[in-house]
């Protein structure tokens, strides 16, 4: 018979060792999960993915940084014969960032296509523009929804968007397309279709743990009819007795009484022991695997077993500069060459996130690392209070001055006096000097000791 998707036999039980006919030990809970595993892994796609924890996480965490993480166009100049850049909030693309389109703001925006960038590998828009004049909205295109073809002539990009009849196909000029690595050299691989047999083991264990607990932890069970009893008419009746009794002990209705049929003896336990079959070790350890796939620090997908203040801070650094700025540059270069026209690009015109916002969170470390550019004149007044929202100071107040301590001088030049130090006093041409007072009477003295010896 079939107990909780098990085909349980008698003769199975009873050629278990002795030991194992009451409690499955090691493995057997393991072995259960690998086999729901293989009914999940066609259906984890980057969609589906979402219902795993550990995914679900790391989605998040990306998206919420991208969220609070500002992306503005510069102009490449030079200063005093150095590189600088000059920010350009009238630009045309700049307003494109600022407002994509009209049903998303700028956050929806950058949430959406690092989700889609995270799970697929790559995001597309759709680049609408007017009559005539630069693009006017960003309109986003579902990854799952495209295809790109390359011609073997050309080289070039297609973009096949829609399904069935609906299908639109689109030059690779009207379409705004950001990927990361991909073994075709062209669209992108998608880290979850990699992963995802971790992934549909982490699913299948977090489903296994639901229906056991929605079953009140109601253990295996083996029943049998005595040895005169013809039992169950047939397999309809074999198969009704179990979903009432499954049926009467889930959930709520757990320790309830039962009235066995007639003939048929007390059931036999067979208890999943999940410390022994290492179901929690597999949720561990499927966390940290997947975990790793995005190069996301453990602390993030919830897992403090060895978290410290320390290298939680450090492991957040690393994340930001392993995941989040890789994903920047992409969508930096992308925008670039999608956005921009040749006199921009001739003309010097970048757009690059800034990505000091994501250290705003740590007021302490912000400041200090802008009192260290105050120190050595990287910044003024105006542009820290800039950085910090508040509005400037007037140049009297020396908002837009560079201050350096002191005692800082360039190589090679004459150490700067301290303005504390004691000032020596200046020697008095009308009185005379002790020291030279001295060296003439030691010079007379010599004089008279030569004369007497001669």
């Amino acid at each position: 018979m079939k107990i909780l998707g098990w085909e349980i036999t008698r003769a199975l039980v009873q050629s278990l060792p002795e030991e194992k006919q009451n409690v499955l030990g090691r493995g057997d809970v393991l072995e259960r999960l690998i086999a729901a595993q293989q009914g999940v892994i066609g259906d984890v796609t980057p969609e589906s993915c979402m219902t795993s924890p550990t995914v679900q996480a790391i989605v998040t965490a990306i998206t919420r940084r991208f969220a609070v993480t500002p992306v503005h166009v510069y102009r490449k100049t030079t200063k005093g014969g150095l590189d600088a850049k000059e920010r350009l909030p009238n630009h045309p693309v700049a307003k494109l960032l600022a407002y994509p389109n009209s049903f998303q703001t700028r956050v929806n925006y950058w949430q959406d296509a690092s989700s889609w960038f995270a799970r697929y590998g790559r995001y597309y828009c759709y680049k609408s523009r007017g009559v005539t004049g630069p693009i006017r909205q960003l309109l986003p295109m579902r990854p799952d929804n495209v295809t790109v073809k390359q011609d073997p002539n050309t080289w070039g990009l297609t973009y096949e968007w829609g399904s069935g009849a609906e299908m639109q196909t689109y030059g690779a000029s009207k379409v705004h397309h950001v990927r990361g690595p991909a073994r075709d050299g062209f669209t992108g691989d998608s880290p979850v279709k990699d992963v995802a047999q971790a992934i549909a083991l982490e699913i299948a264990a977090e489903k296994f743990g639901a229906t056991f607990f929605t079953n009140g932890a109601l253990p295996l069970l083996l029943f049998s009819f005595a040895a005169a009893s013809k039992g169950f008419k047939d397999l309809d009746e074999e198969k009704q007795f179990i979903e009432d009794f499954q049926g009467m002990f889930s959930g709520a209705r757990a320790h309830r009484a039962a009235l066995l049929p007639k003939g048929m003896d007390k059931p036999t336990p067979i208890a999943l022991e999940n410390d022994k079959s290492q179901f929690l070790e597999t949720r561990k350890y499927q966390r940290t695997v997947i975990a790793g796939a995005w190069g996301c620090p453990p602390h993030l997908v919830g897992d403090l077993e060895r978290a410290t203040f320390n290298n939680v801070e450090q492991q957040d650094q690393d994340f930001t500069g392993n995941v989040i700025m890789p994903i920047g540059t992409c969508a930096e270069a992308a925008m670039e060459r999608d956005l921009l026209t040749d006199e921009d690009v001739n003309g010097g015109i970048i757009i690059r996130f800034n990505f000091d916002s994501i250290l705003r969170a740590d007021f302490k470390s912000r400041q200090e690392g802008l009192q260290i550019q105050r120190q050595n004149q990287v910044i003024s007044a105006n542009e820290w209070r800039e950085r910090e929202g508040m509005n400037p100071v007037s140049d009297a107040d020396g908002g837009n001055d560079y201050v350096r301590p002191a005692n800082f001088v360039v190589a090679g030049a004459d150490p700067i006096a301290d303005p504390g130090a004691p000032v020596p006093p200046k020697p008095n041409p009308n009185k005379p000097d002790p020291a030279k007072k001295l060296l003439d009477s030691l010079n007379r003295l010599k004089g008279l000791a030569e004369e007497l010896t001669t």
